[in-house]
């Protein structure tokens, strides 16, 4: 059929059915668009068990002896925020516990119903300010801790001190750290600024979430970059973002363990997980089938209706946005805190046991005396 000479004597035609019908395609198109996205969220988003902690706040001793002013010694075991844990030949359980406050990590053996902090703290060496630590994880070789690589959260003040990851060799007999192994890489920053999904949203002073900074309030939110999670998983470290949240979905950065610190290709790969509208990964943890994702509230000052959830990750990159299965909300209405906690925030994941039916989990919390150890009991 020649198009042309159709279109001549009919172009009248079909432009005044092209007026009549716009809006209604315009409007089917539309509605189509808004039902694919409301479909994905809607997946993840769907019913799932409102989960309690398996008892009390665990014992935790005389808590972490952190070598702090006295002053600022109670804040400090308030800021729990990251942990990674390995079983050595005996059989015991020891974990490395991170803080948000100072230079400082201390480990823990675990107990039936307890967490007994060591007597002496992990003192963090070479670094100039604050890292900021936000995560954990180990392979049972070495132990990795991850500073948040973020704007300060109060004015956007630059943090430069937080931007680097630490290697630590464990001690295969103690599966404690042994100091004189520190390295310090640097390269996540860099790496971050040359993803192109990343890139807007790593820079100086780039304020977090979407509104201006409390002690800063002509400056804009920017939706900087904020690492909370760390995996490790198949010889690549998984980072997660708390922020930014873009469209519900978060971001996490999976590198190559050994060239982060020893040089070489990093083949660094983005993948984006929908969990939800303002809620953001506050840590992560491999599993024998992939990551187990502790998501709680985004940078968003009005977010923390978001509340907290176990979502389960294959692990596997994409280019495209996955959806995690959503396992567990976690109800944490009933838990009744102690005279030196001030609020309840989950930031810390960890793997006590896995069978095929599911997991029991350890959650520490910033707002916690030395994290407030709480277990849970979440199916697959």
């Amino acid at each position: 059929m020649n198009l042309s000479r159709w279109w001549v004597p009919h172009a009248g035609t079909a432009l005044n059915l092209l007026r009549q019908f716009w809006p209604q395609w315009l409007a089917m198109t539309t509605a189509l668009m808004c039902h694919t996205l409301a479909t994905a969220q809607t997946a993840v988003l769907a019913p799932a068990p409102l989960v309690p902690p398996n008892g009390a706040i665990w014992d935790s001793g005389d808590g972490f002896a952190l070598d702090v002013k006295a002053k600022k010694l109670q804040k400090t075991r308030q800021s729990a925020s990251g942990i990674a844990c390995t079983v050595t030949p005996g059989q015991q359980r020891v974990c490395l516990v991170v803080f948000d406050e100072g230079t400082q990590a201390g480990f823990a053996t675990v107990k039936e119903g307890a967490l007994l902090p060591d007597p002496q703290a992990l003192s963090f060496t070479g670094l100039v300010g604050e890292l900021d630590a936000e995560g954990a994880a180990t392979d049972g070789q070495f132990v990795y801790i991850i500073g948040s690589h973020s704007a300060k959260r109060a004015d956007c003040a630059s943090n430069p001190g937080s931007r680097f990851v630490l290697r630590l060799g464990l001690d295969p007999v103690t599966g404690r750290a042994v100091p004189s192994s520190q390295v310090v890489s640097g390269r996540l920053w860099a790496l971050m600024q040359a993803q192109p999904e990343l890139q807007p949203f790593v820079g100086e002073r780039k304020c977090l979430g979407t509104k201006p900074p409390p002690k800063a309030p002509l400056l804009q939110g920017q939706q900087g970059i904020n690492i909370e999670g760390l995996a490790l998983q198949g010889g690549r470290l998984v980072f997660g973002f708390r922020g930014p949240v873009i469209d519900g979905a978060a971001f996490t950065l999976a590198v190559d363990a050994k060239a982060l610190f020893e040089g070489g290709d990093a083949k660094p790969q983005v993948t984006r997980l929908v969990l939800g509208a303002h809620r953001g990964i506050r840590d992560m943890v491999a599993v024998s089938d992939g990551v187990l994702i502790l998501a709680g509230p985004d940078d968003d000052g009005d977010s923390d209706g978001a509340g907290w959830a176990i979502f389960h990750w294959d692990g596997s990159p994409s280019s495209q946005i996955k959806s995690p299965k959503l396992l567990a909300r976690l109800d944490l209405g009933g838990v009744k805190q102690r005279a030196c906690d001030v609020q309840i925030k989950p930031e810390a994941l960890s793997v006590l046991t896995e069978t095929p039916r599911g997991y029991q989990l350890l959650v520490i919390s910033d707002g916690l005396c030395d994290g407030g150890p709480l277990l849970f009991k979440v199916s697959k």
